[in-house]
């Protein structure tokens, strides 16, 4: 018994000091593994994020594809209903932030006075395309720069505005939400015209 009780307390401090020095060396190889799961890590991340960006691309050249294929039987011969190439490629670089950036210059174009009519109707233009283009769509945002277009700048887009089947399927596509038809947009769309044009 003495002899047991003797080399207990030993026998503690032998399994303490086991502990203890499992303790300091498990962080260290730990920490031998880490970089290469960190550079592991890193790289997925880089993979996936090339992915995204690609991916991203592409939905932003298959968007500007569809709007040049709806566009092909516009009644616009001037080529005036084209978006900004300078838009699209900045849009289509800066994944995060491009869509934003674009908008922000557009909107400081349309509100600089000293820019001439052509140029402001042009920003407020590719404003409202970009936003009933997007991913999702903003079409509050879009009918409300066309309703300013149409308003603000008498003298321009008017090929857009003209009656014809093809302004009737764009409406369709792009601006019309639930339960509207394309009469009753138009019928709204009318009724706010008038009463801007009354201020």
């Amino acid at each position: 018994m003495l002899r047991n009780a003797e080399y207990g307390p030993r026998a503690t401090g032998y399994v303490k000091g086991k502990s203890l020095i499992v303790g300091l060396l498990l962080p260290w190889a730990l920490t031998a593994c880490m970089p290469g799961t960190i550079e592991t890590a890193v790289g997925t991340g880089i993979v996936l994020e090339q992915e995204r960006k690609y991916e991203y691309q592409h939905n932003v050249e298959r968007a500007v594809d569809l709007y040049i294929a709806d566009h092909a039987d516009s009644p616009c011969t001037n080529g005036e209903d084209r978006v900004l190439d300078s838009a699209v490629e900045i849009i289509k670089k800066y994944r995060l932030s491009g869509f934003k950036e674009v908008v922000e210059r557009l909107e400081t174009i349309y509100r600089d006075p000293q820019q001439t009519d052509s140029v402001r109707a042009a920003a407020l233009y590719n404003m409202a395309v970009l936003h009933s283009r997007n991913e999702p769509p903003n079409k509050a945002r879009a009918r409300e720069y066309f309703k300013r277009l149409y308003i603000e700048f008498p003298d321009h887009y008017r090929c857009i505005f003209e009656e014809s089947e093809w302004r009737d399927s764009m409406i369709e596509k792009q601006l019309l939400l639930p339960g509207e038809t394309v009469e009753s947009f138009l019928e709204d769309a009318e009724r706010d015209i008038e009463r801007r044009q009354a201020e």
